[in-house]
């Protein structure tokens, strides 16, 4: 990452196109039976507030980590997180279609 002016944005943007993408999953459904959609929003909402805190306080890094190596990590966490999100989304869609 580029900065952490730059791996904040990129927490906001992932994060705020998985939430955009589960409210429209929920609207298109307009079924009463949304809450493992809004589980997922909801999870997605505390990983970004984690990450951020993270991206926030480099202090906290693992003794001898660099910090590339850190914010890398930040990174790899983000993605790996909203793929597994966006797996479920996919498999609900899909089972309610």
């Amino acid at each position: 990452m580029a900065s952490k002016q730059r791996l904040k944005k990129e927490i906001d943007y992932i994060v705020s196109d998985l939430v955009y993408d589960c409210f429209t999953f929920i609207n298109m459904r307009q079924k009463a039976e949304n809450e493992d959609v809004l589980q997922i929003v909801q999870d997605t909402l505390n990983l970004r507030g984690e990450l951020r805190y993270q991206t926030n306080h480099p202090e906290n890094k693992a003794e001898g980590q660099s910090t590339k190596k850190y914010y890398d990590n930040i990174a790899k966490v983000l993605i790996d997180n909203v793929e597994s999100s966006y797996e479920k989304l996919s498999k609900m869609i899909n089972t309610k279609s």
